[in-house]
């Protein structure tokens, strides 16, 4: 993870988690407010509106996510009052990679031609952890490359189940 402004901020947060004893409730929390505001582009655009008063957005903050816990809002509250809001995607995933690491898990890649649902990405998780012995975090990208099937990439090493693949093995196997 390379030195930056977000990093810091994912690293402030990441020793406040780690300190409180409750780095798995933070790094939930914020996948949480991650999704949302992904999912809810008016309340991002609230958020970090300079039109609205800051105390008025503060609030909106504690109204929409009053079930978490008061250091993940405040931390939300900190990214809106030092105009780095824009950058939470970054800070986000940096917090969450040091959470993996911190918990042993490995980070990866899942490809496909469609989005896949969040049970089959769970499924694929289940599956290389029985196969390496370790947690495995999958995110999902699109690869239109693919014709079908999936490629999951982690530290580097490819589990290549797309079509593709197997029609070059199936044509290396007629060769021989």
């Amino acid at each position: 993870m390379k030195d930056s402004v977000d990093t810091r901020y994912a690293l402030a947060l990441f020793m406040v988690a780690k300190e409180d004893q409750k780095i798995d409730k933070y790094q939930q929390e914020i996948k949480t407010i991650k999704l949302t505001l992904n999912e809810n582009r008016d309340l991002f655009h609230l958020l970090k509106s300079e039109f609205l008063l800051i105390e008025k957005r503060y609030q909106v903050v504690d109204n929409v996510f009053k079930d978490m816990s008061a250091a993940t809002k405040n931390f939300l509250k900190i990214l809106m009052k030092n105009h780095r809001l824009n950058s939470y995607l970054t800070i986000f995933n940096s917090f969450n990679t040091l959470c993996n690491e911190e918990n042993h898990v490995l980070e990866g890649i899942v490809y496909s031609t469609n989005p896949l649902d969040e049970e089959r990405i769970h499924e694929l998780e289940e599956a290389l952890k029985n196969k390496n012995k370790v947690a495995v975090e999958l995110s999902n990208r699109i690869d239109s490359s693919l014709i079908g099937g999936i490629k999951v990439v982690i530290d580097n090493h490819i589990y290549d189940y797309s079509i593709q693949n197997e029609l070059t093995s199936m044509r290396n196997q007629l060769k021989v």
